[in-house]
């Protein structure tokens, strides 16, 4: 396995030069928005992908949820994706990714929670189909069409203004994944209809946090074509000799309730 693939636990010794430590899952768009901030902020990590099928249960004592991205910093354990990022740009302000002014980053928060209470459960349901449903794919449609609308009225080439910020890294990890469901479904997000929003899917390609983090597109294929039948490969890309298999809970991608608890002795 690769470093990143080897267990370590949240008190073991961090490598040389790192600042703080980050449970992640390579194909996990939550995770992403973490290591887009740290990436961002140039914040050297030592990161360690877990397997989602088969966490150790000390997991559970650093989030209880058994759901990544968790950040170990200074002995103290963060979780949750929106939380973990802010939590990454308050105590790293350098640079500042948050715009100062009060309703500047009143909108941010709106832009990407929109995006994270319409457009993620959109995106799933779409893509949990496995081809171009008409009801679901109008759903993500009219998401898409808020977003672009937002970036309309501000008359800004990104969600956090002029610059690429918070909102932008939030909202990222999805668009990244849509050529995807195009692989899978066959839906499309086109330029004639989407044009401010396809311009900004083109800069933000040219982003260094957004290269570094980036995924390869396969993988991804990959990933979410076993995903969406069922049977998940959570250590997708990484050296292994056994894959366990696991049943999805619903369309928002949850899994199996018996994973997000520990083990017992009569666990198998």
């Amino acid at each position: 396995m690769s470093d990143e693939d080897t267990l370590r636990l949240p008190a073991d010794p961090l490598p040389d030069g790192c600042i703080l430590r980050l449970y992640s899952m390579r194909m996990c768009p939550y995770a992403q928005r973490a290591r887009l901030v740290l990436s961002a902020k140039n914040i050297k990590y030592d990161r360690i992908n877990i397997d989602l099928n088969n966490k150790p249960n000390w997991f559970f004592d650093i989030n209880p949820n058994g759901e990544v991205p968790v950040i170990i910093h200074n002995g103290q354990n963060i979780y949750q994706s929106l939380i973990c990022a802010e939590y990454v740009e308050e105590a790293f302000p350098t640079p500042q990714l948050y715009t100062t002014d009060p309703v500047s980053r009143a909108w941010e928060k709106i832009y990407y929670n929109h995006w994270n209470s319409k457009g993620n459960p959109a995106f799933y349901s779409l893509m949990l189909t496995g081809c171009l449903d008409p009801v679901q794919s109008k759903r993500l449609t009219e998401v898409l069409e808020v977003m672009e609308g937002f970036l309309k009225v501000s008359g800004k080439p990104y969600y956090s203004g002029d610059r690429i910020g918070f909102a932008d890294y939030m909202t990222w990890p999805w668009f990244e994944r849509m050529p995807m469901m195009g692989e899978i479904t066959g839906y499309e997000m086109k330029k004639e209809e989407f044009p401010l929003l396809t311009a900004w899917v083109d800069r933000m390609w040219k982003d260094p946090a957004v290269l570094d983090c980036k995924i390869d597109k396969q993988l991804f294929v990959d990933h979410y074509s076993k995903y969406r039948t069922g049977k998940p490969d959570f250590t997708i890309g990484a050296k292994k000799s056994k894959v366990i298999d696991e049943p999805l809970e619903n369309l928002d991608g949850l899994r199996d309730p018996s994973t997000r608890f520990r083990k017992t002795e009569n666990s198998t």
